[in-house]
């Protein structure tokens, strides 16, 4: 199948099989052709087409992404079959750099799916509020110093991508991304920061919010706001 590595792989093999399931199963016409609320879901053939037009998509190539709908709107929903986010769904926009990781499974998206149906509303709408943090922040970290250390930029959407399911725990990698020339990982950092606020991100927020790029400054600010409020509140 289209975007995904060798079957030998074992690792890949679970994920594999699990999106060879679905497309071997039977499609449920009411996820089909309601361009009207994006939702239509793709068969095998029309997944392998557009898996292949997307296949230079840096996000697609590293995670192993494969296509699971279309609705008109040129916005994509992926299944990933390899790398630390193996089995979750990435929903990958067309016109934002916004690229996150909103399901964790193929039954969460199926059920964001029927939940749009019986409600007649958009398949977006049922994404999660914020960005679902990856299970195990040590394993996202390595990913991460991984692509940091190949250097490669292709694959700057990549890490800034999984900035947003990164549990900010990891001081030195925060202050890695954060220094990094690209300025959106520290923009995204400094957003995790904030969500996720602790005395102990301070120094990196501080940094955050003296950087050169404003849209970066204001959000360290917005940062060091959100662990102050914390710290006064005393929760």
């Amino acid at each position: 199948m289209t975007g995904i590595t060798d079957p030998a792989d074992a690792e890949a093999v679970p994920f594999i099989g699990e999106l060879a399931a679905y497309f071997d199963g039977p499609m449920n016409p009411d996820y089909v052709g309601r361009f009207d609320i994006e939702l239509n879901l793709l068969d095998r053939a029309e997944s392998d087409e557009l898996t292949t037009i997307l296949q230079d998509v840096s996000l697609v190539k590293v995670h192993g992404g494969v296509v699971l709908d279309d609705g008109n709107t040129s916005d994509h929903h992926l299944y990933l079959t390899r790398g630390p986010f193996a089995g979750a769904i990435l929903f990958l926009p067309h016109d934002s750099d916004f690229w996150n990781v909103v399901f964790a499974s193929l039954g969460e998206f199926l059920y964001a799916a029927e939940q749009a149906r019986k409600t007649n509303t958009w398949l977006t709408d049922h994404h999660p509020a914020t960005t679902p943090l990856h299970r195990d922040p040590a394993v996202l970290g390595k990913f991460i110093h991984g692509l940091l250390d190949r250097d490669d930029e292709s694959e700057e959407s990549v890490i800034q991508s999984a900035i947003y399911s990164l549990a900010p725990v990891d001081q030195d990698l925060l202050m890695r991304l954060a220094v990094h020339p690209n300025f959106l990982y520290a923009e995204a950092v400094a957003g995790q920061i904030a969500a996720y606020r602790a005395l102990a991100l301070r120094p990196v927020a501080q940094f955050c919010s003296e950087h050169k790029v404003h849209q970066v400054a204001g959000a360290g600010q917005r940062a060091l706001a959100a662990i102050d409020d914390h710290r006064f509140l005393g929760s």
